[in-house]
């Protein structure tokens, strides 16, 4: 089984401003954490039920990126 965790890409959809780059906790974010569409994030990657991907709403643009471990037996 492959072991991995997240790198998070965060840029702010209105400004193009990134706010944060490749952090891999997105307790990180702060008060970002609260809005919806981050915790749905969070959930989500909790369960390791994210790819790479780029997940946009109205006023965020994050782009996951897997990062990958040993193998584990």
């Amino acid at each position: 089984m492959n072991d991995f965790s997240y790198k998070y890409t965060i840029i702010s959809k209105n400004s193009g401003k990134t706010f944060f780059r490749e952090i891999m906790d997105l307790s990180k974010i702060g008060v970002l954490l609260k809005d919806g569409f981050f915790e749905y994030i969070a959930i989500e990657a909790q369960m390791k039920r994210l790819g790479e991907c780029k997940l946009e709403n109205e006023d965020y643009i994050c782009i996951v990126k897997l990062t990958r471990g040993k193998i584990v037996a």
